[in-house]
């Protein structure tokens, strides 16, 4: 691998980074569809990232997946069920990282691998 092929994947990696948290702002702000741009955002950095700290960040995923789906569904109605599906995205994302081989939780991107 060149040089030039690690700085364009840092820029890709570091580019979904910012993605992923400038959609958790929007979808603060009340555009809940953002939390799934996030999460594909975190997802692809977390990939990535795989062999340094991507391996745990990808258990952040989870958080706003979890999020959207409340969203999407209709489930979350008051901060406590946002705080609810939070504190289940947070406990998915560490059983995912404790338990589960990496080549299982980067499973979508196997051809690239």
């Amino acid at each position: 691998m060149k040089g030039g092929d690690v700085h364009f994947f840092s820029f890709i990696a570091f580019s979904a980074l910012v993605i992923a948290i400038v959609s958790v702002f929007f979808a603060i702000k009340g555009t809940y569809q953002f939390y799934f741009v996030s999460a594909l955002g975190i997802y692809l950095f977390s990939f990535i990232a795989g062999f340094s700290i991507g391996q745990l960040t990808v258990g952040f995923t989870f958080i706003p997946l979890t999020l959207a789906i409340g969203y999407t569904l209709g489930w979350i109605k008051t901060k406590k069920h946002s705080m609810t599906f939070v504190s289940l995205g947070v406990f998915i994302g560490i059983l995912m990282v404790v338990f589960v081989d990496d080549a299982w939780l980067f499973f979508p991107f196997w051809f690239l691998i």
